[in-house]
This record gives C-alpha cells, structure tokens and sequence, in this order.
C-alpha cells in the first residue's frame, strides 16, 4: 500500500467514525463485495453454466456452440470483468463486431446464446438485469429453402471436376452424399467399411454426429471414386496437415464461387445465386422427395434425421429400422443424377479455368 493509500483509508476511517458507523465492518462488506466480484467475473461465472446447464445436458454441436461464444475471442475482453459490470452496450457492441465481420447468422446465434446464458445468470440472482433484453437481432433471419436448378447443380459437377486439392474431393462427397459439413470433414478412413465392395458403408460414430446417434451411409460408386483419388496420409481422409480434418471451408467456398463464376461465363450462363454448403444437403432431400420418388421415411433415415414422422415420439421409440438397402438405393440414385446430368444445355464446350 503506498502512503496516499494509507492517507486515503485514514481519511475513510475518520469518516465513517464521525458519521457513527463501524469502520472495521464496512471494511469487511467491502473485502465480502470484491471476493464476489472476484468469484462472479464472466470467465468464472460462464464456466460454472457450462459446467451446470451445458456439459453433458446439450447434444455436442450446441454445446461446442456454447463455448464458442461464452469462452472464444468475441467474449475475451470480458473474461476478468464481473459479470454484474457487462452491459447492454458490451452486448450490442459485440453483435456488431460478429457481425460486420460478415457474419450475420452467427451474430444471431449469438444473441440467443447470450440471452439464455444471461437469463440464468438471473435465475441464480447474480445479475438484477439481463445485458441481453430487449436486444434485437441485427438482421433479419432469412428462410432457408435454398434448392439449386439442376443447371446449378450441372454446373457445380463440372467445376468441380477440375477443382483443385482435397477440397475438390471434399466439396463432391459433400455433394454425393448430402451429409454435414463437419461429418464429413472429419471421416476417417477406419470409418469406411468394406470400401472395395458393392456393400461399402461409411458409419459416423455417435460422438460426431448432431443427434449423438451412430449413422450409417452407404457410398455410392461415384463417392467410392472420389475418395479412391485421395492420398493416404494420416488418419483422416479429407486433410491437409496429415493430423487433422480439413478446415478453412469460407476461403475455400469463396475459391470455389470463383470457379463456379468462370464457369457461368464459359456457358454464357447468369451467374449462381449465392448459395451455402447446407443447401447442398437441403437440395439432396427434395429432389429425393419431388423428383426421385424416394420414400420420406427412407430420405430422413439418409441424413439421419429423427424428427420425421417415422421417428417421432413413441413411434421413434419401436421404428428401429436402419433402411440400409434403401438408404443405399436412394443414395446410388442420388449420385447417378447427379453425375449424369452432363452439360447445361447452353453450356460451350470450354473447360472452366482452375484457381490459383
């Protein structure tokens, strides 16, 4: 403690002593105040939700989602702050990072990630108001029924047909299959069941699939194809380091866009709307329903969904049933639409030019 400290605490001593109270106890109250504050700082009190309402209770992607946001670098300025200091104008200011970043969707993910940690936060009366109330998304959630043309899904073959590395690997079983971004890039090759044979399978173990439950995909000739043009370096099939699954999808979707663009132009076709890696898998399940005749129940069991009405409460309970002869009829079906589809019919006959 410096001098003018000590002056000051004297200052306060005298004060308190004047104005009748008990110095020693408003010393304690306060030594009482800072320890809460110390034990209540937003990096102690995130932990202790995630421990509590998180781990363990939530499936593993929402969970992973979680601690993204309480425990990540948008909310590392916060960390040593206590939790009753943060602020309608931190949370704003921290959506609006998130999203002038590009991230719109993300930024309102993380709204409502915040206001439900912040709601509990009330319910255990460490906070008196939540930072989050009356915060309004910075954008307007768009409807997600993306569904590309069959031209845009011809022309997405064909560029990538000769798109470079593993991710022109990557982005074609993603498209065969119509499986999750990060199922898929986190395959293994000791997931693949009797790869060489007509019953080949690829099953997603329970701890990487949305659901927490293990899936079975059966791969098609054309996805055996892909995946036979891959390197064996490591554990994982889609992998630039050797150790760990590929990452970096938004700089290499932007190169593919590029790619698909060359290729609108070479056919003289308009240009692709924007599009996300998700409606692959959104356009994969209607045209399974509209155009392929692919029983519901059989689309929903492709990518492993169980809130269909095949699966639904107690039916889900007894409908057991994997489907995998039809999984693997629907998936062959899948995939030969897909790579018969040929040229867009006002398509030259120029090959699109491969990113540098």
């Amino acid at each position: 403690m410096t001098l003018a400290e000590a002056r000051e605490g004297a200052r306060e001593v005298v004060h308190h002593v004047k104005a009748g109270r008990d110095p020693r106890r408003i010393q304690a109250d306060e030594r009482r105040r800072r320890e809460k504050e110390r034990r209540t700082t937003f990096e102690a009190t995130a932990e202790l939700f995630i421990g509590r309402h998180v781990a363990g209770h939530l499936r593993p992607n929402t969970a992973r989602e979680y601690r993204r946001i309480l425990q990540g670098s948008d909310t590392q300025s916060w960390r040593s702050r206590p939790i009753t200091t943060i602020t309608r104008d931190d949370a704003v200011d921290l959506l609006s990072r998130i999203h002038e970043r590009g991230s719109p969707a993300a930024a309102n993910r993380a709204l409502a990630y915040l206001s439900k940690f912040f709601n509990w936060c009330l319910e255990q009366d460490l906070v008196n108001t939540s930072p989050a109330s009356r915060v309004r998304p910075l954008s307007a959630s768009r409807s997600r029924d993306r569904v590309l043309t069959a031209d845009e899904i011809k022309l997405l073959w064909r560029t990538l047909g000769v798109f470079p590395g593993v991710f022109g690997r990557f982005f074609a079983v993603l498209l065969l299959t119509g499986q999750r971004r990060a199922e898929v890039a986190g395959m293994r090759w000791s997931e693949l069941r009797d790869f060489e044979g007509e019953d080949s399978l690829w099953e997603v173990p329970k701890e990487r699939t949305k659901n927490g439950q293990t899936h079975f995909v059966p791969l098609a000739p054309a996805v055996r194809a892909q995946l036979s043009l891959i390197p064996r370096t490591g554990p994982f099939v889609f992998t630039t380091t050797g150790e760990t699954g590929v990452s970096g999808f938004s700089k290499a979707k932007r190169q593919l866009d590029s790619a698909l663009s060359r290729s609108c132009s070479d056919c003289g076709h308009r240009p692709v709307p924007a599009w996300t890696l998700h409606d692959l898998r959104r356009s994969m399940v209607t045209i399974m329903n509209e155009r392929l005749g692919v029983a519901p129940h059989v689309v929903e069991a492709v990518v492993n969904h169980v809130s269909g009405p095949a699966k639904r409460g107690v039916a889900g309970v007894y409908n057991r049933a994997l489907y995998l002869n039809d999984r693997r009829d629907a998936l062959s079906l899948w995939a030969i639409y897909v790579t018969s589809l040929g040229e867009p019919s006002i398509c030259s006959e120029h090959s699109p030019q491969v990113p540098h």
